[in-house]
């Protein structure tokens, strides 16, 4: 399922069509309907390609998953995780159609445990989030939404089995702070995003990652700096601007700071070849973006 998670139009994945509803950076959505007659009953030896989840709006099929076979209507969802594989059976006489929700890669860190711990869970209402998902128009909303809908789907997933769901707020900070790392971001827009107060998102986010937001923000426009300066002609205080600094004095004592380089020296000297060794940025992460 999933084969092709930026079409132009339907694709023809074996078992049924998909049709593109939305995209965006690291999330998908996309209609699947099963054609009675003109596909195949049953298609077994398939795999994820990526974290989704399927939303039943129309009739019911068969999922073959690892705990065997389960029905799926719409009071049921089925979850799937990258790698994981599966096969299906579909009622050749009565259409089914489903709302497949995917999280692309780079969504969520690799080394993240899975975010699902069964395959078949109770839909517990999550069409008012989906709906909310498909219908708004801005793309870090959409977003957001997404996240919510895998975080509550693995929370009721692993809650079933009395264990611990890997939390994914922080993986939608992580890549909300990549999105807009070189704008003007406050710790306010953040948590914001997250639906959580300042101080518990740099709480949660810091015994998460070991850092907190605004560290991580630093490393991101520190890393985009480098790279400005060793490959382009940019002028030094433009490259500020673009990695988010509106003062570049304040920029140029950031880099130094970080690096023991001021942003020319660090340009002559990679114009050079030199290879100049990495710094640890906690001095320079003060509170608050």
């Amino acid at each position: 399922m999933m084969r092709g998670i930026d079409p132009s139009g339907p694709v023809d994945i074996g078992c049924g069509t998909l049709i593109p509803v939305r995209s965006s950076r690291f999330a998908a959505m996309l209609d699947y309907t099963h054609d009675c007659g003109s596909a195949p009953a049953s298609v077994d030896a398939k795999q994820f390609e990526f974290n989704v989840i399927a939303l039943t709006t129309h009739g019911q099929w068969q999922f073959h998953g690892c705990a065997g076979r389960a029905k799926v209507d719409e009071s049921s969802l089925m979850v799937g995780v990258a790698a994981d594989g599966y096969g299906c059976q579909h009622d050749r006489r009565v259409a089914d159609r489903n709302l497949v929700v995917a999280l692309r890669p780079g969504a969520i860190d690799p080394d993240l445990q899975p975010l699902f711990s069964r395959q078949i869970i109770p839909a517990n209402g999550v069409l008012a989030l989906v709906k909310r998902a498909t219908r708004t128009e801005d793309e870090d909303l959409f977003e957001s939404l997404v996240f919510s809908l895998f975080d509550e789907v693995s929370s009721v997933s692993w809650r079933i089995d009395r264990k611990p769901a890997p939390d994914l707020r922080m993986q939608r900070a992580k890549r909300f702070i990549e999105l807009h790392a070189f704008e003007r971001l406050r710790l306010t827009d953040i948590a914001s995003e997250l639906g959580l107060s300042p101080f518990s998102m740099v709480r949660q986010f810091r015994a998460a990652s070991g850092k907190t937001p605004y560290a991580y923000l630093l490393e991101l426009r520190l890393e985009r700096a480098k790279v400005l300066l060793a490959r382009t002609r940019t002028p030094i205080g433009d490259v500020g601007s673009m990695v988010g600094f509106a003062d570049p004095s304040h920029f140029s004592r950031f880099f130094k700071t970080a690096t023991g380089y001021s942003p020319l020296a660090y340009r002559v000297l990679r114009a050079d070849g030199t290879r100049l060794p990495d710094v640890d940025l906690a001095s320079c992460a003060k509170p608050g973006p």
